[in-house]
């Protein structure tokens, strides 16, 4: 019987050759992917900066338009308010106005004796809160009172250099009814008067605001 013939055996140089035309098929796909890749992100790039110059744009129309309306309202505002509001205005009248209110503030049922016995148990460092609170006191009593309703900025602006004056010139009327009563002990000792001054500067500035307020319209 014959032999049936065997098949030739595959050469390794042919099995090599065509896994490098599978290799290098592949990395043209690749290359061609990556390609295609790179197109999308550039385009998606430029659509992004696109939206983002539209929104530029509305941004910039917007602050426009805000503007113009702040112009509007500002227009509006000058044409109402042609007479100068009695709360921008610091006059001599004023200024007595609050001194009387801050005496009467630390005179009223002898408040300036109960201060200076409040004054002999404090510390500077009390003390000198006395007189932030005494501030601050006086700026929410000026707020509240007279302030409040009001909504033209310039006119609030105003506010600290009105409470500043009438501050000082409560610490003033604190300092001359203090020596007035006690002519020969007050003003002795820097820390004992700093300490009494504080504790009466408390119910003037009371009594000054409420002065000032009350004829705030005349």
């Amino acid at each position: 019987m014959a032999k049936k013939k065997r098949g030739k055996k595959p050469n390794l140089s042919d099995i090599n050759r065509k896994l490098d035309v599978l290799l290098t098929g592949q990395r043209k796909i690749l290359k061609e992917e990556e390609e295609v890749e790179n197109e999308e992100e550039k385009v998606l790039g430029e659509e992004k900066e696109e939206l983002a110059e539209e929104k530029k744009v509305e941004k910039i129309e917007g602050e426009e338009i805000s503007e113009l309306e702040k112009l509007e309202r500002l227009e509006k505002e000058v044409e109402k308010q042609v007479e100068v509001h009695p709360l921008r205005k610091i006059t001599y009248k004023d200024v007595a106005r609050g001194a009387v209110g801050a005496f009467f503030g630390a005179v009223a049922h002898y408040t300036f004796l109960y201060g200076i016995e409040v004054a002999d148990k404090l510390d500077v460092v009390r003390a000198s809160v006395l007189y932030l609170l005494s501030f601050s006191i006086g700026a929410v009593f000026i707020y509240i009172t007279g302030f409040r309703k009001i909504k033209d900025i310039k006119v609030l602006a105003f506010l600290p250099i009105r409470l500043i004056v009438l501050y000082i010139t409560s610490i003033v009327m604190s300092i001359l009814v203090l020596y007035f009563f006690y002519p020969t002990t007050f003003g002795v000792s820097f820390l004992t008067s700093y300490k009494q001054v504080a504790t009466v500067t408390l119910t003037a500035i009371l009594g000054a605001c409420t002065a000032d307020l009350i004829g705030k319209g005349e």
